[in-house]
């Protein structure tokens, strides 16, 4: 059974400043793309953190991690604490910069040192990594710490893990315990299954089964990959629930398949603006039809029939792949989606992570939003290498190059 251990890159909130002769706050949310820039340019923090920031996301913009790394670089010159926190992320994992461990322990600290419970847990994450190095380890255990007392939720569990192993702190399961009460009491489903575990072992506390049990209940019922599996160990044995092989071997597939769900999402994408596609044999024929004259909406929909027949062909998926890249190449943004798709999973078309991002950003930066949350998912399973070379890539088809 596992102990689940904190995720590095957790979810940042811009803080927009104000710098006078610049964008008001209330501004930069809807300022163009044009006159953010000018006021980036003259200084203007607000402006370079929002710019940054759609960059980032790709919103409006395709997703560039380059050049948000570069704006996110002069707010963090100005000793801006959200910019010197993301841009110490962009060094640790090489997005949009080389990876370089020494710039991005220097922008963390920086931003760290000014006292944002967020920035003290990101940096005391890179600093857990290195698990040869009881400095670090110690001085991460330290800032979590800091985090904690803060009411940072997950550096108190975080805190709780090197606590319960010994790492960079002396070890006391009674302390672990306490770190991760709280937590668990208001829903955090990592503590809940930490928690667990320790009832489990009967590590720091009396073991109980029961209680155990619940708890890892609580957490699977939120989706948490590692107590679905956990909970599958406690039905596969009994332990606090009735013994139920056919219950284990569900929670286990729950378990191993949550993680490949949530990358995969939730399938092929169908235009909202669109009423659904004909069902009989007229409509069918008029479909093909338009689709032969190079209808983008047609061909749309001819692709999204064939990946949804029962049991489709090679051929059939094949022929959806040209007909959804010709509707792509169109700037139809859901047949984007799809063939994006079509290349994550290696269906009519060869499997190419680099493309299938390429093609899931610029539906995102079209307009999609179904398009977004594919898009992070199938960046969790990428190097950085390859997140950076789809964003050349889709930068490069934006501005009217050739498709690769």
């Amino acid at each position: 059974m596992k102990t689940l251990r904190p995720t590095l890159l957790a979810a940042v909130l811009l803080a927009l400043a104000l710098l006078p002769g610049g964008l008001h706050a209330q501004d930069v949310g809807t300022a163009s793309l044009a006159d953010l820039r000018t006021a980036a340019e003259a200084g203007d923090i607000a402006a370079q953190l929002t710019l940054a920031a759609r960059y980032h996301d790709g919103a409006g913009v395709i997703q560039n991690f380059a050049q948000a790394a570069a704006w996110y670089a002069r707010a963090a010159e100005a000793n801006d604490a959200e910019a010197q926190n993301r841009l110490g992320q962009y060094y640790h994992v090489g997005l949009g910069v080389p990876a370089d461990r020494a710039a991005a322990l220097r922008w963390l600290s920086a931003a760290a040192e000014q006292g944002a419970p967020q920035h003290l847990f990101d940096l005391a994450a890179v600093l857990e990594m290195d698990t040869d190095n009881p400095a670090a380890l110690a001085r991460a255990a330290a800032l979590y710490e800091r985090a904690a007392e803060a009411g940072h939720t997950n550096a108190a569990v975080s805190l709780g893990v090197m606590v319960q192993n010994g790492t960079g702190v002396a070890q006391d399961y009674a302390r672990a315990k306490a770190l991760y009460e709280g937590p668990a009491a208001a829903g955090n489903a990592r503590a809940q299954n930490n928690l667990g575990l320790l009832y489990v072992r009967g590590t720091g506390v009396p073991q109980d089964y029961d209680r155990a049990a619940a708890l890892l209940a609580a957490a699977a019922e939120q989706g948490l990959a590692t107590a679905l599996t956990n909970l599958g160990v406690m039905y596969e044995n009994g332990f606090g629930v009735p013994q139920d092989d056919a219950r284990a071997a569900a929670l286990y597939r729950q378990g191993g398949a949550g993680t490949q769900a949530a990358q995969a999402g939730a399938g092929f994408v169908y235009d909202p603006r669109l009423a659904p596609p004909p069902s009989d044999q007229d409509g069918i024929a008029t479909l093909r039809a338009d689709a032969q004259t190079g209808d983008p909406v047609a061909e749309f929909q001819l692709g999204w029939m064939l990946v949804h027949l029962e049991g489709p062909s090679p051929a059939d998926w094949r022929a959806a792949a040209t007909l959804f890249n010709a509707a792509a190449n169109k700037g139809h943004a859901a047949a984007m989606a799809n063939l994006g798709l079509l290349y994550m999973q290696g269906r009519g078309l060869p499997q190419d992570y680099v493309l299938a991002q390429m093609w899931l950003a610029l539906a995102g930066s079209g307009g999609l939003k179904a398009a977004l949350p594919l898009s992070a998912a199938l960046q969790a399973r990428m190097t950085p290498d390859q997140i950076n070379e789809s964003q050349a890539l889709a930068e490069t088809l934006w501005r009217g190059g050739k498709q690769p």
